[in-house]
């Protein structure tokens, strides 16, 4: 009988070319995948970063209409006391009528604080998307947000005072005459005020005195405001809607 052997297997030694070639194409085919993984995340966050820079825009808009009303409401508030200090320390000189002085006086009552939306950038924050942002943006940001927090601080101090203020204010001043001659939806002209003889509920000179000192401190105080926190708050919110404008072509 006859026997037939099983040929051997023959195994195909490769040469390194091969070996070299193998690796190439993973290493390309590895290499793509993490091009197109990174294009992907970097259009992903391309879309936020013109989400949150639309959102923060229409914010600071907001805020800086907001902004002007602050500082020309602060303004006023200063000038209008500022005349008063000077027609209380010099009422009979100048033939300063009560009805002057309550005036005067009643503008210490509408305390002007400039209130902001902080939601984009609070966001921006927390969610580590700041860096996502276009150039200078960033750093426009967080000198915005420093001098927010700044000006926070400054209107904790004045609150404080300001309660002393009123304090002294409604121990001269008759509160509910000011409501109505004043204050209410349809006051008397300033005119027709001026020529009332209301009377004080204390006119103790050394308690008008002190309310006038506090008064002239105050002005001080708003003037500051105004210089120190409120104008550099306005230039910074003003160049970042220049830099969003043109870096994400806002409207």
């Amino acid at each position: 009988m006859e026997v037939h052997k099983h040929p051997h297997h023959v195994t195909h030694k490769k040469k390194w070319p091969e070996y070299l070639l193998e690796f190439f194409m993973l290493f390309l085919a590895v290499f793509l995948g993490f091009v197109a993984e990174n294009a992907r995340e970097h259009a992903a966050e391309n879309q936020r970063a013109k989400t949150y820079a639309a959102n923060l825009y229409e914010e600071l808009k907001k805020d800086t209409t907001n902004l002007n009303r602050t500082i020309e409401g602060t303004r006023l508030m200063a000038d209008k006391l500022d005349t008063f200090c000077l027609y209380s320390t010099e009422k009979a000189k100048l033939n300063i009528s009560n009805g002057m002085l309550y005036y005067y006086a009643s503008y210490m009552l509408s305390l002007t604080i400039y209130t902001w939306d902080n939601t984009t950038i609070e966001e921006l924050k927390s969610s580590g998307n700041l860096r996502i942002m276009g150039n200078q943006i960033p750093e426009k940001i967080n000198v915005y947000g420093k001098l927010l927090s700044e000006l926070e601080n400054e209107y904790a101090l004045t609150k404080t005072e300001f309660a002393k203020i009123e304090d002294l204010y409604f121990k001269i001043f008759d509160g509910y005459k000011s409501q109505v001659l004043i204050l209410s939806a349809k006051p008397l002209s300033k005119d027709s005020i001026f020529k009332l003889s209301i009377p004080f509920i204390n006119d103790d000179p050394k308690l008008m005195k002190e309310f006038t000192g506090w008064q002239k401190f105050e002005v001080k105080i708003y003037q500051r405001q105004i210089d120190t926190y409120l104008l550099p708050v306005k230039q910074i919110a003003t160049e970042l809607l220049l830099l969003l404008k043109k870096e994400y072509h806002l409207n």
